[in-house]
């Protein structure tokens, strides 16, 4: 049988475990590598059990990372239980040519390059890793209870960082507004005429933002306001029990396709006047019924690290960052 590959067509894959920008911004760039209009993005899986044998223990569960990938703007279709190692004829299934990743080695459990087959066939491609984040950071932060001050120089992404993850799920067109404490400074603007009576509002820290956020967020665009645009305001109450960066979870929430418009910094008092409905992540409103909304919040995620201390110490200090 001749398998027939799509060029519109293309695979990435991964653990997307602890799902930050990072992964985002790689599964982003995948999406821009085939065309605006017919393109399609897979994203292979891997399973908990897989990643133990070749990685290491995962945070997340295997429901969880399926279905915050599926949450993802850019990603067209989720590939459940992928192989660890990249197998051409998966792609194949998908009539996808090409897989893409970071121009980092990814290694197998026995040393092998994961991409190794697929490179010596011609169908790798590299996009830029982004720098500064990875799962391994995050997990040390938790494990050190070290967390970046809003002084340092990489705590807020830039214009052009916040611009390349406010576009539609074609990767290309302008989709996301972003506005900095309240509606009068517009960072990045938007593919739609924004109207404040058209919109819905919720607003959180979103710190290690999560299925449990998501299922909120899903929720309140398509069940409770489906003719709503979703303005998602990010707050900080402490900056010290804050893990992530204010650009770390700015960007995430925009990866996210649920999200119209980020306020970053959101000013409760500012805000006050704006003539919409209002929420706050975390109440008995938005997490009633969710299949992950009512158990997973960050204090649960946290206590998952600190219940398998030794196991995420001793990976952490085999990448280099010792406790």
């Amino acid at each position: 049988m001749t398998i027939i590959l799509d060029p519109d067509r293309v695979w990435i894959d991964g653990c997307f475990d602890f799902t930050h920008h990072g992964h985002a911004g790689a599964i982003l760039q995948a999406r821009q590598t085939v065309s605006k209009e017919n393109g399609k993005l897979f994203c292979g899986v891997h399973t908990d059990h897989d990643i133990q044998h070749n990685k290491g223990s995962p945070v997340m569960n295997s429901q969880e990372r399926y279905e915050h990938t599926r949450a993802n703007r850019w990603c067209s279709e989720v590939v459940e239980a992928a192989p660890y190692v990249t197998d051409p004829d998966w792609m194949d299934r998908y009539q996808c040519q090409y897989v893409v990743h970071g121009d980092d080695i990814t290694l197998d459990a026995n040393g092998e390059d994961c991409y190794k087959v697929v490179k010596e066939m011609g169908r790798f491609k590299v996009v830029k890793r982004t720098y500064g984040v990875s799962t391994t950071e995050i997990i040390h932060r938790i494990l050190t209870n070290n967390t970046l001050a809003p002084t340092h120089p990489d705590y807020y992404a830039n214009t052009q960082e916040l611009g390349f993850y406010s576009v539609a799920e074609d990767a290309v067109s302008k989709h996301c507004y972003v506005f900095q404490k309240d509606l009068s400074y517009v960072l990045v603007s938007g593919g739609y005429d924004f109207n404040v009576g058209d919109c819905v509002y919720v607003d959180g820290d979103f710190d290690l933002f999560h299925m449990g956020d998501i299922d909120q967020l899903r929720k309140l665009k398509m069940d409770l306001h489906p003719d709503k645009k979703l303005i998602v305001g990010i707050t900080t109450n402490d900056y010290s029990s804050t893990i992530m960066t204010m650009k770390e979870r700015s960007l995430s929430v925009l990866s996210c396709r649920y999200v119209d418009a980020v306020i970053i910094n959101a000013d409760a008092d500012a805000l006050a006047q704006c003539n919409w409905k209002k929420y706050r992540i975390g109440t008995a409103v938005l997490t009633e019924g969710g299949k992950f909304s009512e158990y997973l919040t960050k204090d649960v995620i946290v206590k998952r690290i600190e219940s398998r201390r030794d196991v995420y110490v001793a990976r952490n200090q085999k990448k280099g960052m010792s406790i």
